[in-house]
């Protein structure tokens, strides 16, 4: 007897899952990186739409290929960046520096970025020692712990991350300049303050409410987490949403 199950006559078939569209492969290195990594973060309707109708973008040139990057970078330093730092009210002079820096085209350019960006050299440091104090009791470790695990997400899902990699894999050097990866450190360090800000004042009126400490822990363990990573949600969305605005804006031709 077969140990395959025959479906009866009156049985329907189940639908097949919904196709999972895939960032096109294109003749250009900075794209495929770009889409491959925006495409982690992003909805599946949103992604459909994204990727959707989008074809090979046929021939790419090396000079094509590093115009997109500096794009990409730009958007990284003079628009991603400024909006995290916004939220620290100690560096409202270094976000007007950065909202007003002009784009990077050159080593000029890339070492005046990197100097405004290596002033929030302290920023992950700071959010370390913050941090730290959030111990010896649950909730206070439940909110450090919840606040920690949504500032890494908000670095990857606000396209920070995707935006750097896709730009490294082109002018890394000029990146490295810049740098980026103290760019990433930071936004993480911002998230994870502001996250805690955020999900503390909830953490505390769980555990003033009703019922028991076991009780309480499950309800926090379960809670916290969704609350520290809704804190985030406003800087999150309109950046990864700009972000999908440049990916689609890089892949249209290039005119001389």
């Amino acid at each position: 007897m077969s140990i395959f199950r025959k479906r009866s006559l009156g049985e329907a078939a189940r639908p097949a899952p919904p196709a999972v569209v895939e960032p096109p492969h294109t003749a250009s290195p900075f794209l495929n990186v770009f889409g491959r990594e925006l495409a982690t973060v992003l909805d599946k309707d949103v992604r459909d739409q994204t990727f959707g109708n989008l074809r090979d973008t046929g021939h790419i040139s090396a000079a094509d290929d590093t115009a997109r990057a500096f794009a990409a970078l730009n958007w990284t330093v003079l628009i991603w960046l400024p909006r995290w730092v916004s939220l620290v009210p100690s560096c409202a002079e270094l976000h007007r520096a950065l909202v007003a820096l002009p784009p990077v085209r050159d080593l000029e350019t890339a070492q005046a970025a990197g100097r405004l960006v290596s002033a929030l050299e302290e920023i992950p440091e700071q959010a370390e020692r913050t941090v730290a104090r959030y111990r010896d009791n649950f909730y206070e470790e439940a909110a450090a712990s919840a606040a920690r695990s949504a500032a890494d997400e908000a670095c990857a899902t606000s396209a920070g991350a995707a935006a750097v990699a896709a730009a490294s894999s082109t002018i890394l050097d000029t990146c490295m300049v810049v740098r980026t990866d103290l760019a990433l450190a930071s936004v993480k360090a911002i998230a994870l303050l502001v996250s805690l800000d955020g999900v503390m004042p909830y953490i505390q009126s769980w555990a003033a409410g009703p019922g028991d400490f076991d009780a309480k822990q499950i309800s926090i363990s379960n809670l916290a987490p969704y609350a520290a990573v809704r804190t985030l949600e406003s800087t999150t969305d309109p950046l990864r949403q700009s972000a999908v605005e440049l990916y689609l804006c890089l892949t249209e031709p290039r005119t001389a």
